[in-house]
């Protein structure tokens, strides 16, 4: 069974809160892969761009992962 975009998002960002895990490869989701930066980010204490900015580019990961599941 297939995640959805929000849970691979969720997931992501639990592993980047965990230092200890590895960065994610091009296996992973662009969903995961923003999760996991929003994870770091917050671990660190520095979002790497503004809300508004952050929300633009969750949108873009899962259109992009929405494109790739057509494919």
């Amino acid at each position: 069974m297939k995640r959805s975009a929000n849970e691979d998002m969720i997931r992501g960002f639990l592993d980047g809160y965990d230092l200890s895990a590895p960065e994610p490869s091009a296996n992973r989701s662009a969903s995961y892969r923003h999760g996991f930066a929003n994870g770091r980010d917050d671990r660190a204490g520095q979002p790497r761009a503004g809300a508004s900015a952050l929300r633009e580019m969750a949108d873009e990961a899962i259109a992009a992962d929405d494109v790739n599941a057509l494919q």
